[in-house]
């Protein structure tokens, strides 16, 4: 009896080494990811990003400086806003106001040439994608995304459009971030091939019927491009927004070698091309003198979506007054505010950490706060003190 029960569990640990074997031949750069994580899952540390698509372009033309005693902000005002920025966890601080930098600052970095993640600040670059692709004329917003991925013609995810996707209301599972290999949030951040598990994802509910924030969703509108242009997103990202808009340095994380970049968290570059890339914004799509967002787009993009008046494409709007400003209708989390912006044409690109690049197009005004996570962040207090820092020294004596 005892040497049937011997077999009976050799037969079992030899089952469970080849299921095993096959579980890690299916996706080993996921095993090898997941077995060997960064010390600090939610900030990992730059050697972790790899293999990355790197970029390293002729740097173009950069905001002029504003001479002491001629800023247009009051400088007791930049200052302090300086000084919070310090205090809540800020690693980066520029100002920009009627073209000139009215502050720049930096806290235990290098300085503006180091490359710092965005985190989900990444999300919105697939709106500008979307909008080169639109311009292009090879896809359309109401294009199902099943005519572009062939995989899911016939399925009901196939169904889902390019602007549900950009308004994060695919309809998708989203499963929050937890223990264990076979979590969908773990895997679609480790895995070596993010097609595949973009594509495991089942749809739960009619797309465009709920707004929640959700990875899957972002890179799906990546692979969307990638169908459509017919080139790799990351070329396509080079060649017609980070050449022309004279960013130099930056890099993505990708899912593998010959894969496709992540554009759903944590691409990598200076804090001045961060600018730049706020500058496009500001001016409709046009950097240097030259058009490279299709005219029209920036006010596609920022205007509110039905599901959410704080949220347009890919970005979010100051538009109604919230205390906490959630990224889901189903989920609690969401970033601190504690009054109402005092420019409600404010909009901003945003991700983990409260790192936020805020756009105030009323008051030619761009700002950049980089950093880490702080329970005393409040998401209006920049904007809102430099906007009054504005007011106050353009008011008649």
């Amino acid at each position: 009896m005892l040497r049937s029960l011997a077999y009976g569990i050799g037969g079992l640990a030899v089952c469970f080494v080849i299921a095993a074997g096959i579980e890690y031949s299916s996706d080993p750069i996921f095993w090898q990811r997941y077995l060997n994580p960064p010390a600090n899952p939610m900030e990992p540390s730059p050697d972790f990003y790899q293999p990355a698509f790197s970029m390293d372009e002729p740097a173009g033309p950069f905001f002029a400086t504003a001479e002491p005693g001629e800023t247009t902000i009051d400088p007791v005002v930049l200052e302090t806003a300086a000084q919070w920025t310090e205090q809540t966890g800020g690693t980066a601080f520029i100002v920009v106001h009627k073209g000139k930098i009215q502050i720049e600052r930096y806290w235990d970095v290098g300085g503006p040439d180091e490359l710092m993640t965005g985190r989900a600040m990444t999300k919105t670059f697939n709106a500008l994608l979307a909008g080169l692709a639109i311009g292009d004329g090879v896809i359309a917003l109401d294009d199902r995304i099943g005519d572009y991925i062939s995989e899911w013609n016939e399925e009901p995810q196939g169904d889902i459009t390019l602007r549900d996707l950009l308004y994060q209301a695919s309809g998708l599972e989203n499963p929050p971030l937890g223990p264990g290999a076979w979590n969908r949030f773990t895997r679609s951040a480790y895995t070596g091939d993010a097609v595949m598990v973009a594509l495991e994802h089942d749809l739960v509910r009619e797309p465009g019927s709920l707004f929640d924030i959700s990875n899957v969703t972002s890179q799906l509108i990546a692979i969307v491009v990638q169908r459509a242009v017919g080139k790799p997103v990351q070329e396509y990202f080079l060649e017609r927004l980070w050449q022309p808009i004279g960013a130099d340095r930056g890099s993505f994380f990708m899912d593998r070698a010959d894969g496709i970049i992540h554009i759903d968290c944590c691409f990598r570059t200076t804090p001045r091309n961060w600018m730049r890339v706020g500058a496009l914004l500001l001016n409709d799509g046009v950097s240097n003198g030259k058009r490279v967002l299709p005219e029209g787009w920036v006010e596609t993009m920022t205007t509110s979506s039905p599901r959410n008046p704080n949220y347009g494409m890919h970005i979010w709007l100051g538009r109604e007054y919230v205390p906490i400003r959630p990224y889901s209708e189903i989920h609690p989390v969401g970033v601190p505010h504690a009054e109402p912006f005092l420019s409600d044409d404010v909009y901003f690109i945003e991700g983990g950490g409260y790192r936020t690049l805020y756009v105030v197009p009323s008051e030619d005004l761009l700002i950049l706060r980089l950093g880490k996570r702080h329970d005393d962040w409040d998401s209006s207090y920049l904007p809102n003190r430099l906007v009054e820092g504005i007011l106050a020294e353009t008011v008649a004596p």
